[in-house]
């Protein structure tokens, strides 16, 4: 956790879940003379992690249960971003063998099924390479960062 990062909204296309807010500013917020690139880059890492935790808050205030989410895409080839995603959501997280192309094997996977292959075939659960566990304290340090952003979000919504 660094304290001396500013906080970044990520929404620089606006923001679709949770908020539904097509004119959602992406902001950096709390840069000052000392900040540096590595501070600019970990806020962006945060920002979308704390994006992805207001979007777990609204499956969970929608009833749904969440013990484990897979992390796929590029960005899951990177362990301190997985675990900095584990920590900011206190969930666990897991990266499957080829889950750098989670995308692409998703749309694939699709079209198989779509010219007529079997669920039971085409939908593998393929083997977890990898797990990180939320740590607790890491969680609590990260709280009041996630209390700004929000905070961050709705101050600048009404501007």
């Amino acid at each position: 956790v660094s304290d001396r990062a500013p906080l970044f909204l990520p929404y620089l296309a606006g923001e679709r879940t949770p908020h539904n807010d097509p004119f959602a500013p992406g902001v950096f917020h709390g840069l000052k003379m000392a900040t540096t690139r590595a501070d600019c880059t970990y806020a962006v890492l945060e920002g979308v992690a704390f994006g992805l935790a207001d979007g777990l808050d609204a499956l969970r205030a929608a009833g749904t249960e969440v013990q484990v989410l897979s992390l796929v895409g590029g960005g899951s080839r990177s362990a301190w971003w997985a675990q900095l995603i584990a920590d900011a959501l206190a969930v666990e997280i897991v990266v499957h063998a080829g889950s750098e192309a989670g995308g692409a094997l998703g749309a694939a996977r699709l079209g198989w099924l779509a010219s007529g292959g079997s669920v039971d075939t085409v939908c593998t659960r393929p083997a977890v390479a990898a797990r990180y566990a939320p740590d607790p304290e890491r969680h609590a340090r990260l709280a009041p960062r996630l209390a700004r952003f929000r905070d961050l979000y709705r101050r600048l919504r009404g501007a």
